[in-house]
């Protein structure tokens, strides 16, 4: 992806910083940003300033009333008290009095393209890409301006990712790992096996192919030299980070690559400047992860339908800094899953899954805001045998799951401020992206969500989205998705 642009006051701003003391330097960076926008823009430059509006800016800090947040070409230029910071003549204004301005929210797993079923691999085989916008311009309008792509399409999922960046599309900022290091694709054993009997093996195979890129099951043979090798393939492909199995995804119960491969997927992940998480499923799994060092674990809540996290694993966590990405669901959602569903697979996972988000809580651990969500097809959720669940506070409804797993995150007890931050800047963090997203500070990508309630006064208030702003313009989220695929499927000929 192209580098970010840098705002024009910062790079000799930064300069004299880095020869004053701390304090000396915060003040000569805020005067000279006030100095240079008080001349007029270039005619060229894109402005636009939000003013009248409480900001809080994710980075933990008290939430700042009646402030004005200027971005130029892109960056936050200026961020403070209204009386502090000069607008240029030119600029574009948005009224946020009543308001109240945060950073764009981000998934930190969520599959643009999930739409596994057969029916939708078949029709859509040269479309993907296509489906891949859509999901990216639904999360755009929920007020996700980032999304971290777990598992998908590598190719559909670049053409996706690179048109957004280079404006010929509108959507979120797409980071993708392709596909799930040792795991095959939609139509191998590890997802919807059953349904290659239906088709031919041609398109099975070439199905699988679109996924795996070489990264499939036979790399759970390898020996670690091997199995280097094939990382090092991989990573020289067009892919922003990587994921592993760290144990099976039909068959949750059992690991899968030993410690000696996981730490050799880490160690090459990492030469090759990515971060790396691990798909785990179980008490193990989680453990082993972490010894290897893995960056993010991916649903790290989820431990097995019966024990929890062993509280010594959830020490490691903090010791290591491990990020983990959970699958929060709200108590509603349990309840229907245990009234409607209570023989279903996933219900005692993620009744399990809410101890041990409550116990990471307590324990201060740094959690993701995670969906594992998709574009939702219409027609197979009226057909759905567990409607009476899919319908209640949904997870893997992309542009709903987010909002949901906040107001899960709130019942678990966690503090309002760190619910912001496991969206924002908690994500880019771990992501390794933070210093140009996941917070509202200067020099910062201008991604901003306005909302018309206090977030900090209940998680459901994320939902209350007035505008969203990326890359400092804003977004029509009215006519998101452009040209949808899946999402106006109607459920009736």
């Amino acid at each position: 992806m192209a580098a970010l642009s840098t705002p024009r006051t910062m790079p000799l701003a930064s300069a004299l910083a880095t020869s004053l003391p701390t304090s000396r330097a915060t003040t000569l960076v805020s005067a000279l940003a006030a100095i240079l926008l008080a001349w007029p823009a270039p005619a060229s430059a894109q402005t636009l300033a939000i003013t009248g509006a409480t900001v809080i800016d994710g980075t933990g800090r008290a939430a700042m009333p009646d402030a004005t947040v200027l971005i130029v070409d892109g960056r936050i230029a200026a961020l403070g008290a209204a009386r502090t910071v000069t607008i240029p003549v030119g600029a574009t204004r948005v009224d946020g009095r009543g308001k109240f301005v945060i950073p764009g929210l981000m998934d930190a797993n969520l599959h643009l393209y999930l739409n596994g079923d057969l029916e939708s691999l078949i029709t859509l085989e040269d479309r993907y890409h296509e489906v891949v916008l859509e999901g990216a311009q639904i999360a755009l309008r929920s007020g996700l301006t980032t999304v971290f792509d777990t598992w998908g399409p590598r190719a559909a999922l670049v053409k996706a990712r690179d048109m957004i960046a280079a404006g010929q599309a509108p959507g979120s900022r797409i980071f993708l790992a392709g596909n799930i290091i040792g795991f095959g694709g939609p139509l191998s054993p590890d997802f919807r096996g059953a349904s290659a009997a239906h088709v031919s093996k041609a398109f099975a195979a070439r199905t699988n192919a679109t996924w795996e890129q070489g990264t499939g099951r036979e790399l759970l043979w390898m020996p670690p030299d091997t199995l280097r090798l094939a990382i090092q393939r991989y990573t020289a492909l067009d892919v922003d980070f990587l994921k592993y199995g760290g144990s099976g995804h039909v068959d949750m119960n059992f690991l899968s690559f030993s410690e000696r491969q996981q730490r050799a997927i880490v160690e090459e992940g990492h030469r090759a400047g990515k971060t790396v998480q691990a798909h785990v499923t179980s008490p193990e799994s989680i453990d082993m992860a972490i010894e290897a060092g893995a960056d993010i674990l991916t649903h790290g809540d989820i431990s097995g339908p019966r024990y929890p996290i062993p509280p010594e694993t959830i020490q490691k966590l903090l010791a290591r800094g491990t990020a983990v990405s959970v699958l929060a669901i709200s108590k509603r959602q349990l309840e229907a899953l245990q009234t409607h569903a209570p023989k279903g697979v996933l219900t005692p996972y993620m009744t399990i899954a809410a101890t041990n988000i409550r116990n990471m809580v307590r324990a201060g651990v740094p959690l993701l805001v995670s969906t594992d969500a998709g574009v939702q097809d219409p027609v197979l959720l009226s057909e759905s045998s567990t409607l009476a669940v899919d319908t209640v506070d949904a997870r893997v409804k992309l542009g709903e799951g987010h909002f949901n797993a906040m107001v899960g995150l709130e019942e678990a007890g966690m503090a309002p401020m760190e619910i912001l931050k496991s969206a924002t800047s908690h994500v880019a963090r771990a992501y390794k992206v933070d210093r140009d997203l996941g917070t509202l500070e200067v020099g910062k990508v201008g991604d901003v969500v306005i909302l018309d309630a206090n977030p900090l006064e209940g998680a459901r208030n994320y939902r209350r989205i007035h505008s969203v702003i990326k890359d400092g313009k804003l977004v029509d989220i009215a006519r998101l998705p452009v040209s949808p695929v899946i999402s106006n499927k109607k459920t009736r000929p």
